[in-house]
């Protein structure tokens, strides 16, 4: 009968440990499910917010060559970009 005893107490340490072990564990899962679920939310309102610059460029570029075009000025799209040279006044760090 003391051998019943004991391993019944033994089994309900067992238990109780791995349960406290699995609800621990399944603490940190959830909390880094949401430090993954942030890092994709940063993510993603990054590239939103990229493309959304990107298509107010578009329409910026747009309404500049439709303005351009109903004064008459003729667009240079073929033209490279012109490097403009910068020189330092005396005292001015590089």
């Amino acid at each position: 009968m003391a051998a019943k005893t004991v391993g019944a107490f033994a089994a309900g340490v067992v238990v109780g440990w791995i349960g406290r072990s699995v609800l621990g564990s399944t603490r940190e899962a959830v909390v880094q499910v949401l430090v993954l679920s942030q890092r994709v939310r940063d993510g993603l309102k990054r590239v939103v917010a990229e493309q959304v610059e990107w298509l107010e460029d578009t329409f910026a570029e747009g309404r500049a060559r439709h303005e351009a075009s109903r004064v008459d000025v003729p667009m240079q799209t073929e033209v490279p970009p012109q490097v403009v040279e910068v020189k330092k006044k005396r005292g001015q760090a590089a």
